[in-house]
Order: structure tokens, then sequence, then C-alpha cells
């Protein structure tokens, strides 16, 4: 364990950007030196890797939160790329939860459900003629122990791979994970008036 919290501090104390900066890398030396760093960090991202794919449960969940807590946002990418794809239910729900509230805005895009009966399907296709496809849900504060976020009159909660939000009794959602980039579900507006199916993408 000692070992994984060095290899992050040594990886996030480097910056992994360093190498994009061509100032900083010619005072710190030759090509030889950068592309041995280079070498080193990616060793240490290879460890990192294998243990967020390992069998240990334990080490895969404090490797994972480790990674999303370091302050560098490359590690935080690898974390979240590792954890949406994996096959441990809790690694996955820890990665939808943490992407999710990374987020300042969820955009999502509106078609109208044909499971709707009729009257709803035609208020569906009025709205969307004249408001667009396209809702905004914003991120402002949130918490992540519990999976909670507001912003103004918006709120929501994430749960395991599940992620529910109200505006009010004006709209109201309920997302689910796909894949490992997608999210899915259906949103209501206008107090229940219109159903939509609605999608968007995390990253």
């Amino acid at each position: 364990m000692r070992r994984l919290f060095v290899l992050i501090a040594v990886l996030t104390a480097l910056g992994m950007a360093e190498l994009s900066i061509p100032s900083l890398a010619h005072a710190q030396g030759t090509a030889a030196e950068i592309l041995e760093r280079a070498r080193g960090q990616a060793r240490d991202i290879e460890e990192l890797r294998k243990i967020l794919n390992g069998p240990d449960q334990n080490m895969r969940l404090a490797t994972f939160d480790a990674m999303v807590k370091s302050g560098d946002e490359a590690l935080r990418l690898i974390a979240y790329e590792a954890g949406l794809a994996s096959a441990d239910s809790v690694m996955r729900a820890m990665a939808f939860k943490a992407l999710v509230l990374s987020q300042n805005n969820l955009h999502l895009t509106l078609t109208p459900d044909p499971s709707a009966p009729k009257p709803t399907q035609e208020a569906s296709v009025d709205y969307l003629v004249k408001n667009g496809s396209g809702l905004v849900v914003p991120i402002d504060s949130r918490n992540p122990e519990s999976g909670s976020f507001k912003a103004n009159n918006w709120q929501g909660q994430v749960s395991g791979t599940e992620l529910v939000f109200s505006y009010g009794s004006r709209a109201n959602g309920t997302m689910s994970l796909h894949d490992d980039n997608a999210i899915a579900g259906v949103v209501r507006l206008e107090s229940g008036r219109t159903q939509f199916l609605a999608s968007g993408k995390l990253r």
C-alpha cells in the first residue's frame, strides 16, 4: 500500500504534462534525461494500471480513490477509464459517481419517447420545435460522499450506476450508465406533460 501512494505522489510531483513545456524540459536536462524520466513515468503508470485491473479488490479501490484525489488530471483520467470499463461493480460505481460529480454541466440530447401516450408524444415534439433537443443539467455544489449535487433549483443523486435529477416539479430524469462512456434514460419536462428518451456522453 505504501508503494502505491509513493507511486502516485511521485507522478503527481513530477507533473505528467511537463514534457510538453519546452522551456522547462530544456532547463531540466538533455533529451536523454527527459526520455528516461518519461520511461520511468510510463513504468509507474503501467504498474498502477495493473493494480486497477488486478485480483485484489481492496487494492483496486484504494488505488482508484488515490488516483482520483491525486490532483493530477492525467491520473484521474486513467482512473476513470479503468473504473468505467471494470468488471468490478463497486469500482465501476465509484468511477461513475466521481466522473459525474467532476462535471460542471451534463449535456443531454432529447428525442420523443415512442412508448409515451400519443398526446405526450405530440407535446414532446412541439417542445423540441420550440426549444431544441438539448438539455443542460448544471452541477454546482456537490457532495462526493453521498453522491448528491445541487445547482439553483436543480438537484441530483448518483447511486451505483444510476443518476436521478429534478428541477422542482417541472423536470425530472433517470439516467443509467451504458457501456463505459454514455448515459441514457428518460426525462420528463413541463411538469410531466412531455417525455423524452435522453442520452449523453460523460467524457
